[in-house]
């Protein structure tokens, strides 16, 4: 009687079935570059970005510095009461000590930060630059219309910030304990 005919031209015909089963649009995978993906020690490929800012007991503001290695994920916070230059610098000193002397550093662009412009006025990065060709570190800065480079440090601090507003939530803490809770949240993430 033709009735799987009848049932295949109706189902062919109707538009939410051609939806669902069609397959997808594929594209061809766009390749890293050679030094995220080329084996290397931990933190010898990193990326830099800040986070926040938090609020302590008497109502400063601080910002969380994450590392986060390119190749392996490896997680590095450092907690900083301003956005000053000399206080990042301090940081990334820190940072040096701890992990070693990375070979690359990636960092959002400076135009990146005008978003926030008012809050990061304060970082020179041409001092920036400047400690890092002295330590001998190659520091590149994203291209300011190019999100999908940071993608590697960007999703750590997503991650990073739910886990504070999970670990938090509406709760202040004091400096040190604030520094502990990070520490702790490394650990988590890792």
């Amino acid at each position: 009687m033709g009735g799987r005919r009848t049932v295949r031209k109706i189902w062919n015909a109707c538009v939410k079935c051609r939806r669902f089963k069609s397959n997808s649009p594929m594209t061809d995978p766009v390749s890293l570059k050679s030094d995220r993906v080329k084996e290397a020690a931990v933190f010898e490929v990193v990326g830099v970005d800040l986070a926040g800012p938090l609020y302590v007991k008497r109502g400063d503001k601080v910002w969380i510095v994450l590392y986060t290695c390119a190749i392996y994920r490896a997680l590095h916070l450092e907690l900083v009461s301003s956005l000053s230059t000399d206080v990042f610098l301090l940081s990334f000193r820190r940072f040096l000590a701890r992990r070693g002397r990375p070979r690359v550093i990636y960092s959002d662009n400076g135009t990146h930060f005008r978003g926030a412009y008012n809050e990061l006025v304060d970082i020179d990065w041409n001092e920036v630059s400047r400690y890092a060709e002295i330590e001998r570190i190659t520091w590149k800065f994203i291209p300011p219309t190019a999100a999908w480079w940071r993608g590697f440090w960007e999703r750590l601090v997503r991650t990073l910030k739910e886990l504070l507003r999970r670990t938090l939530e509406k709760a202040i803490f004091t400096y040190e304990e604030l520094l502990t809770i990070l520490c702790e949240c490394e650990k988590i993430v890792i």
